[in-house]
């Protein structure tokens, strides 16, 4: 009798789902970044957070692969927030959302960490290639 054993290892990178924060002040916004990840796959949201005091919460309590971060809650000291939560748990990726996509935002993102940058206009464009990287070896 051949029977199939039920496999207990852990899901492959490819088969693997990314445990996405969504942090935006805007809810409709929250929103609309669920429904592209979605349509992009893999992905589940494990909370959304509207304050900086919400994204430590929500990552240090969660597991979180991805923190999509509005650029509104990472400007001037709040980088320095964003450095020391970086710090403390590397495991976790951030990608900044840009409400104005320049390469002075990006550079200034940049300076403060190994951050990904996605335009809030061009989510469907920016996310996957980033969601792809969160995912490689």
């Amino acid at each position: 009798m051949n029977e199939t054993i039920p496999q207990t290892e852990r899901p492959s990178r490819q088969s693997r789902r990314l445990r996405i924060l969504v942090a935006d002040k805007n809810a409709h916004f929250r929103e609309t970044v669920r429904r592209v990840l979605l349509r992009v796959g893999r992905c589940a949201v494990c909370g959304e957070a509207a304050t900086i005091a919400e994204v430590i919460h929500g990552v240090t309590t969660s597991s979180v692969d991805l923190l999509l971060l509005d650029i509104d809650m990472v400007t001037k000291d709040r980088l320095a927030e964003l450095n020391r939560l970086a710090r403390r748990l590397p495991h976790v990726k951030v990608a900044v959302l840009l409400s104005d996509d320049t390469p002075e935002y990006r550079a200034a993102v940049r300076r403060h960490g190994d951050h990904f940058c996605v335009a809030k206009d061009s989510l469907e464009d920016q996310l996957p290639p980033v969601l792809k990287s969160v995912l490689a070896p």
